[in-house]
């Protein structure tokens, strides 16, 4: 019997304070090969730190962060940029430069990080436009586009180099719920469809649900539960049952609680 592959991201005993704030205070996670991990918490729970950490744009005060063999936060620039070259990003609100048509955004990653051709980048950018219907906006402005397209340009760009990790910050921030619900399938089939894992961090449930194969709950600093989508509804963890539910009545709101009545 074969030993099961190691995982893609694994975050060990992670601590990270911004001032006296403790933002992440050991958390360890795994994320296996072509999961689409979702990540839960409330706002400023730490969610969207944990993709920056992944990519090595923060480094934490202790604990270890690997990206298949390579540790992260003991990688070189160069060797960085290697392996961030084999992870995409969709960033919340698409993060797509103004100045440079849908065409010229998707590109970016290839131009700065490769030797091809100009003919090989418009071949790889219709390629990949196309998985996610844009191929004729491909001279469009960002600002031309709605938020949906926007978003998915942004992920055309995310897919450009053929990463084996995509990380998505707030995947349907903005966006109605129809949109969100069309942007959540094309996440399902292209993450599929090109064998990739993610890593999604958002705090809409309808979408995390729709998404996820694995889903993991922070809470003041630490990943409290973690299991398949199924395992988290049947949580008996109050914190996690009170965000699950969007509850008032719970041990999130104690301390603000307390907070208010000693003003």
């Amino acid at each position: 019997m074969s030993a099961p592959p190691p995982p893609v991201v694994e975050l060990r005993e992670v601590r990270l304070s911004f001032e006296e704030k403790h933002v992440l205070d050991g958390v360890s996670l795994e994320v296996e090969p072509l999961d689409r991990l979702v990540i839960m918490g409330q706002s400023g729970s730490g969610k969207s730190t944990i993709l920056r950490l992944i990519l090595g744009i923060l480094r934490p005060q202790s604990g270890s962060i690997f990206f298949k063999q390579f540790e992260i936060s003991r990688l070189n620039r160069r060797k960085l940029q290697q392996v961030r070259a084999q992870i995409g990003m969709v960033y919340q609100y698409s993060a797509l430069l103004s100045s440079r048509n849908v065409r010229d955004n998707v590109a970016l990653p290839l131009e700065e990080l490769t030797t091809k051709s100009r003919q090989e980048i418009d071949r790889i950018v219709d390629e990949k436009l196309a998985l996610v219907g844009m191929v004729d906006a491909k001279d469009a402005a960002p600002s031309e586009l709605s938020g949906g397209m926007r978003k998915r340009v942004s992920l055309a760009r995310a897919l450009v180099m053929d990463p084996e990790l995509i990380l998505f910050d707030e995947p349907s921030a903005g966006l109605d719920p129809v949109i969100s619900s069309v942007i959540d399938e094309l996440i399902i089939s292209l993450t599929e469809t090109s064998k990739v894992t993610s890593v999604i961090v958002t705090h809409e449930m309808d979408s995390a649900f729709r998404i996820a194969t694995k889903m993991a709950m922070l809470y003041q600093g630490k990943v409290i539960e973690a299991g398949t989508p199924e395992e988290m509804k049947r949580s008996e963890d109050p914190v996690v049952v009170q965000f699950l539910s969007g509850s008032t009545e719970g041990p999130i709101l104690e301390g603000s609680k307390d907070a208010i009545a000693t003003k």
